[in-house]
Formats: structure tokens, sequence, C-alpha cells
């Protein structure tokens, strides 16, 4: 019995080595299923943005500038988009803990906030927030804001190049090369195109197209 036991108390120490070398390798998203989890928030993403632009696109085109659309027209149209974004946030959310629990059935929002926002995706994902805020502000504040778009596109398809070996999804890297080449594209063409035209080319396209993969890609599984 003594035997026993001393080989039961060695097998749960080298459990708990792989438990903790698991946590520290970032392996938590290679366990879940990340593309039923981002499915269907990329595709839901990018029919709202191209949504928003076409809806905004026309007010622009009916009213002659942005600036002249109606003060109250704008903030219910910013609001409802904001709703829109906070519902897909949650949606995003609950995804990752319907995919988690399938891991680990104590799964909290708490606990889930810990396995994905490590201090290598944290250290990965803070430089490329801080470049884009402040060249928001710089372009917004030198009044070149045709450009932020594409800056953008460029800068968040560079942050997902580096989450890409973290996240372990691979259509993310095609995503990444879509808004680099698109933002790029929209750089050299921002004073000819509009700048709804360039936000649905870029995001809304990328993200509608990463969708329509994913899902193509479960049905490839399930077949």
């Amino acid at each position: 019995m003594t035997r026993d036991k001393k080989e039961l108390e060695e097998v749960i120490a080298d459990l708990r080595l792989i438990k903790e070398a698991v946590s520290k390798s970032d392996s938590f998203f290679r366990f879940i299923d990340m593309r039923w989890a981002m499915r269907s928030i990329l595709l839901i993403a990018g029919l709202m943005i191209a949504l928003f632009a076409g809806i905004f696109y026309y007010l622009v085109d009916y009213y002659g500038s942005f600036p002249e659309i109606p003060s109250q027209l704008r903030i219910a149209l910013f609001i409802l988009a904001g709703l829109a974004w906070c519902g897909l946030g949650y949606l995003k959310l609950n995804n990752f803990l319907k995919s988690s629990r399938s891991l680990r059935k104590d799964m909290t929002l708490n606990k889930l906030f810990n396995e994905i926002f490590t201090s290598r995706l944290v250290a990965l994902i803070l430089p490329f927030s801080l470049a884009i805020i402040l060249v928001i502000v710089f372009l917004s504040s030198r009044g070149q804001i045709i450009y932020i778009v594409p800056a953008l596109a460029i800068l968040l398809g560079l942050t997902f190049v580096s989450m890409s070996p973290i996240v372990h999804l691979s259509e993310l890297y095609l995503l990444s090369v879509w808004l680099i080449a698109t933002g790029l594209l929209a750089l050299y063409t921002a004073t000819q195109i509009h700048p709804m035209a360039l936000l649905s080319l870029t995001f809304a396209a990328g993200f509608i197209l990463t969708g329509l993969l994913l899902y193509l890609d479960l049905l490839a599984h399930k077949s």
C-alpha cells in the first residue's frame, strides 16, 4: 500500500508539472475550439462594419459631407454602433466560455481572463495598442483623417501576425495578409476612394472572408 501511495503521489506531482508547463506555454488557445469560438464573431463583425460603412457612405453622399449630417442622426448611429459592438463583445465572451468549459467545467469569466491575458500576450499587445492610439491621435491632430483606416488596417494586420503563434488559428494569417495588403493599397488611394469604401475593403471584407473560411473548415471537418 505504501508503494502504491508513493507512485500515486509521483503521478499527481507529474500532472501538476504538466499543468504548469501548459499554463506557462500559452497553450490555452491550443486546447479550445478557436474556430468555433471565432467564426461567428468575425462574420458578424464584418457584416456590421459593412452595414455601418454603407449607411455613413449614403448619408455623406446625401448631405454633402460628414459634418453636414444632422447631429441627432450622427449621435443615434454612434450609439447604435456602440450597442452593436457591446453585443458582439458579449457574444465573443460567451463563445469563449462555452468552448473553454469543454476543457474545464469550472471555468468562470475571471479564470477565462487569467487564461487568455497571460504576461506573454499582454506584452505583445501593449506596444501595438500604444502605436495604434498614437497614430490615431497624430493623424487626427494633423487633419489627415482619411489615412486612419489604412494605418489601422496595417497595424492590426501586424498585430494579428504576432498573435498567430499564440492563438493557433491558421486563418488569422490570411486575415493579417489581407489587412496589410489592402491597408497599403488604401494608403496610396485614400485621396481617391471614399473612406467608408476603404473601411469595407479592409476590415469588412477581411473579417467576412475569414469568418466564411472558418465555417467552411468546420464543415470540412464534419464531412
